[in-house]
């Protein structure tokens, strides 16, 4: 499954959204999230990994500080650290609003501003093409697949060293890495079920644990395992897996991959929701 190249829209008046989609679309984007509050920003946030995020900071007429617009910003940052890119917009007419977006891009790295009554299309769709150009190799640059499978453990070494442990790959934890990264390539980052053990080994030798892509906004399993291990059918669930699996709920296998002697599978998990998961 390949992820999707999405553009999040952060503005509170109908034609700007229709305006801000048209533009996004034809940039290349192949997904569009529009919010018109901080909290439905929150709540995309939580769901959805972005390439590119269009701001407008002044989403609240009555508040003179557009304090909900940079909160906007801070939470993105917050969430995603550097691999958004951000572009700020404003039609404000109160106060300083020069210097409102000069502290808005020191402080959160915005990688470009504009005034609404300057709007021209071209303009903003050639900008946002040069972003979503780059946006692939920009992400992959923040953190490793390995980083996102150990979840929040603290530090992740133990996590690595159990792995290590029940997989024994052939060139160690350089194939484990590998075989890691070419397997969850398109759903980075993951949050897991169960940020304490990401992953439970099961009796059969596999490694399985259940993660929320907000790279494909999708529930999926991560299981690893050496390669005599997996079973012959690619349908039969490894039993550490079935365990975790609410009965309703059936797996389909997107990707195998195999790293020397080591084969990883991913499946994703039509059913489990975004509430399933913590964060």
């Amino acid at each position: 499954m390949k992820a999707p190249t999405r553009a999040l829209i952060v503005e509170d008046i109908d034609t700007w959204v229709y305006t801000l989609t048209r533009a996004a679309r034809r940039a290349g984007a192949s997904e569009i999230v529009s919010c018109s509050t901080l909290p439905e920003v929150r709540e995309a946030l939580r769901t959805y990994r972005f390439d590119v995020a269009i701001l407008d900071i002044g989403l609240d007429p009555d508040d003179d500080l557009n304090s909900d617009g940079i909160k906007a910003l801070e939470t993105i940052r917050e969430t995603d650290g550097g691999g958004t890119r951000c572009v700020l917009m404003t039609g404000w007419q109160g106060g300083d609003r020069m210097a409102l977006q000069s502290r808005a891009q020191q402080e959160h790295g915005v990688d470009w501003a504009y005034m609404k009554e300057k709007y021209e299309a071209h303009t903003l769709i050639a900008k946002l093409t040069e972003l979503l150009e780059h946006a692939a190799e920009r992400r992959l640059a923040q953190s490793t697949a390995m980083e996102n499978l150990s979840a929040n453990m603290d530090p992740p070494f133990p996590f690595e060293a159990q792995l290590l442990d029940a997989l024994a790959p052939r060139g160690g934890v350089r194939t484990l890495y590998s075989l890691v990264s070419r397997l969850l390539s398109t759903s980075t980052p993951v949050i897991a079920r169960q940020p304490a053990a990401p992953l439970e080994e099961g009796p059969d030798g596999v490694c399985a644990g259940l993660y929320w892509s907000r790279a494909l906004a999708s529930a999926l399993a991560v299981g690893l395992a050496p390669a005599p291990t997996w079973a012959d059918d690619e349908d039969k669930l490894p039993a550490v897996l079935s365990r975790q699996l609410p009965a309703d709920v059936a797996p389909d296998l997107i990707e195998e991959v195999r790293e020397r002697n080591v084969v990883g599978r991913l499946w994703e998990l039509p059913g489990l929701t975004r509430n399933e998961f913590p964060g």
